[in-house]
């Protein structure tokens, strides 16, 4: 992938982020129970796996939905299903929570690839936008 963002020079930033084995790994990561409900479904959770799957999501993996240890399937158990609960796992946690426990499924890497590359852009606009330049 780093080479496919090398070898032509784009007129955008490109970022690299590859979720190890899913993207619901990422969203796992970011995970902390919210009351007793959440905590007794986090601990049938790491019984039933052995591991707890929201620090250590990259040990889950994609052979099929209803494996497991798909983390479709633990997500959705996780979470009831709930999309906006699957939101607040982005939204809430600071990023050093999320770069620690996505340290070893992609996530911790691809937030380095948004801090390095994308947010000096939006900082370069904004300091423009701020000195009446361009």
């Amino acid at each position: 992938m780093e080479q496919a963002r090398q070898d032509s020079p784009w007129p955008f930033e490109v970022l690299l982020g590859v979720a190890h084995p899913m993207r619901e790994c990422w969203v796992l990561a970011g995970f902390v129970p919210e009351g007793k409900q959440e905590e007794a479904s986090l601990a049938a959770l790491r019984k039933e796996l052995g591991f707890d799957p929201a620090a250590r999501s990259h040990e889950l993996d994609a052979s099929s939905n209803t494996a497991k240890k798909s983390p479709k399937r633990v997500l959705d158990r996780i979470t009831g299903g709930e999309h906006e609960r699957e939101a607040r796992c982005w939204t809430e946690p600071d990023l050093g929570h999320l770069r620690q426990r996505g340290s070893d499924n992609g996530l911790a890497a691809f937030l380095s690839e948004v801090e390095a590359r994308l947010v000096p852009v939006f900082s370069d606009a904004a300091f423009k936008d701020d000195s009446g330049a361009e």
